[in-house]
């Protein structure tokens, strides 16, 4: 290119207008110059770099006596159980899996220790043992006779030997929600769902309370409940109050639960406040058809006036018949023109009567709950056909069973505590609605 730079200068200084060119080819190869510099490599060059060797020593961390102490930790077992009537401190210590003289002398001798087989069984006992059997530490706990407050005994070892000592405490309710749909009986379902007996008793007995709703649960029908345990350090020492209670029979749903107003017994009610504990009586049999009412009439079979001092209830022959309130078996058997023949004494001087039956299934001196079960429909004794005369008299004189009925008013909540009573209620409809989720959870 230097070749072509002398003449092109001399021609442009022959030439007075082309100065102006050769300032703009001036200004273009300076541009280029300036292109050119600027792409140029502004950073030396790396393989020209001098290079520079660091050894630095690094200690290293040892970690034989991390993996030896791994090695040797101690295993730590953990057993529970619950005392038993015939439980010996050695058959107690060997369901725990405890194989340790030591510790069996000294919870012989102690005196603290003595508390864990004294009383009442069904103390939960909790052990830790070493991988020898060898025990660490026991705990013991139970319910004190108040129901309210625990007794916890406590054994541990020590660098000295055993030690013992006994805490007291508030027990903690808790609520439990539970469902169950009956496949064979309500005994069936109940302990299908783990109900504790406590509860499936009080469920069973407020099921035969319920107005209109007597008749045991069968396949396809329902329940739910929720009721409370009282707990200390999570564990469950003993069953509560049943709280409330699910029906639903043939798609009819009732619900119930306790209440107790201030300075009164507490009991059942439904949740509009309808106590279902009724002060007469309700009817022996399930959807009765009355064949002769109370009062005078013209006897079957003698065929002359004669006073009916009770109700006859047409209904076929075995049909189960239930005590109409809660009471005592006075006399179950033969009674002349009665046929068999049952008597229930009440509370206040009342009593029921039922007769012609087919069969008795009470005995003299037997407690019953209103719905127990008496016996079953017959036409034994002067009958003209299978049927229930049933009684109902009050110091002794017959009163018209069906109008005492009629007249048996509910007790509900007063005025003073409804507000209290409704903010209880609310509470336990959404309790009860989880209930009856906890049998979908489970099918699915």
């Amino acid at each position: 290119m230097k070749r072509f730079i002398p003449p092109l200068l001399s021609a442009l200084q022959d030439n007075p207008h082309h100065r102006r060119l050769a300032v703009a080819l001036g200004a273009l190869l300076l541009a280029s110059g300036v292109t050119a510099y600027s792409i140029a490599p502004l950073s030396p060059d790396v393989a020209n770099l001098p290079v520079r060797q660091l050894i630095e020593n690094i200690a290293t961390i040892d970690t034989s006596a991390q993996r030896d102490s791994e090695l040797v930790a101690p295993m730590v077992l953990y057993r529970s159980e619950i005392t038993r009537p015939s439980d010996s401190l050695n058959t107690l210590l060997r369901r725990l899996g405890v194989s340790d003289i030591a510790a069996a002398s000294f919870l012989s001798r102690d005196t603290a220790s003595r508390t864990l087989l004294a009383g009442t069984p069904g103390k939960f006992v909790s052990i830790e043992a070493d991988d020898k059997q060898q025990l660490q530490r026991l705990t013991a706990r139970w319910p004190s006779e108040d129901g309210a407050q625990f007794s916890r005994l406590v054994v541990e070892r020590g660098s000295k030997g055993y030690t013992s000592r006994v805490e007291m405490g508030q027990l903690e309710r808790s609520v439990q929600l539970t469902s169950a749909t009956v496949r064979t009986s309500l005994n069936a379902a109940a302990k299908e769902a783990k109900l504790p007996k406590p509860i499936a008793a009080q469920l069973a007995g407020v099921l035969a309370r319920v107005p209109d709703f007597r008749v045991d649960l069968s396949a396809g029908d329902s329940f739910g409940v929720v009721y409370e345990t009282l707990e200390v350090d999570g564990e469950v020492l003993r069953t509560g109050k049943l709280l409330g209670a699910e029906f639903v029979k043939n798609g009819k749903q009732h619900q119930v639960m306790w209440f107790q107003e201030p300075g009164q017994k507490g009991g059942f009610y439904t949740l509009n406040g309808q106590s279902i504990d009724r002060e007469a009586m309700s009817l022996p049999l399930d959807a009765p058809k009355v064949s002769s009412g109370y009062g005078m009439r013209i006897h079957p079979v003698y065929g002359q006036a004669k006073a009916h001092e009770g109700t006859d209830f047409a209904s076929p022959s075995g049909t189960p018949i239930r005590s109409a309130a809660q009471g005592v078996v006075t006399f179950a058997g033969w009674k002349q023109g009665y046929g068999k023949f049952v008597l229930v004494k009440h509370r206040d001087q009342k009593a029921t009567a039922y007769a012609h039956l087919s069969q008795i299934q009470v005995r003299k001196g037997q407690r019953v709950a209103m719905g127990d079960l008496l016996g079953a429909v017959g036409q034994t004794g002067t009958a003209t056909g299978p049927n229930l005369h049933f009684e109902y008299l009050v110091k002794g004189r017959p009163q018209d069973p069906q109008e005492i009925s009629r007249q048996s008013a509910e007790k509900s909540i007063t005025l003073t505590t409804r507000r209290d009573f409704e903010r209880v209620a609310q509470t336990m409809r959404r309790q009860l609605d989880a209930a009856s989720l906890v049998a979908q959870a489970s099918a699915d």
